[in-house]
């Protein structure tokens, strides 16, 4: 995927870390994504902190052959895919 758009600006993708940088299987990404933008934005976040997060837990998802476990090391990985994705979008490196 390319990523997402809102109508503030662009979101890029986050990177795989997969054994060749390519989805394991993306079923579920789709609506993993959807899930954590909508609650984001329910909670206050702004959109770009929304889709960042969305974008990472969507990028999460296609790691895994079937859903991840949901442990620390992962929210921890979507954390730092959230992190990748906005330096993406603000074009440098930004504390996270």
């Amino acid at each position: 995927a390319n990523g997402s758009f809102t109508e503030e600006v662009a979101i890029p993708c986050a990177s795989l870390r997969t054994a060749d940088g390519t989805p394991v299987n993306p079923t579920g990404a789709g609506n993993a994504y959807s899930a954590a933008f909508v609650t984001c934005r329910a909670h206050g976040d702004t959109v770009l902190d929304a889709a960042a997060l969305a974008t990472a837990v969507g990028a999460v998802v296609c790691e895994y052959d079937h859903l991840p476990p949901w442990s620390w090391e992962v929210l921890e990985r979507i954390a730092e895919a959230a992190c990748e994705v906005k330096q993406r979008v603000r074009g440098n490196i930004i504390a996270c």
